[in-house]
């Protein structure tokens, strides 16, 4: 598989990850790798026990995807 991005500008490279949103093919200068926190929430019934696990879920996602997503976050914190 070959790097979309660089495949529009012309280029030849292969892909080293896919984007975890929209499935496009990555290369070392495309990609970003996030990391996912592994969370519970865990209902006693009493009260919720929120778990945070100290091992996170690594994720590639490209640069369109990750814009999309940070203005997401933008427009949910205000």
């Amino acid at each position: 598989m070959k790097c979309y991005v660089c495949a529009k500008q012309g280029l030849d490279k292969d892909a080293v990850a896919i984007c975890i949103v929209c499935g496009m093919g990555l290369c070392l200068g495309h990609a970003f790798k996030e990391e996912l926190l592994v969370k519970d929430i865990i209902d006693w019934g009493f009260g919720e026990e929120r778990i945070e696990y100290p091992h996170t879920l690594p994720r590639f996602i490209c640069a369109e995807c990750k814009l999309a997503r940070e203005q997401r976050i933008k427009v949910q914190r205000k």
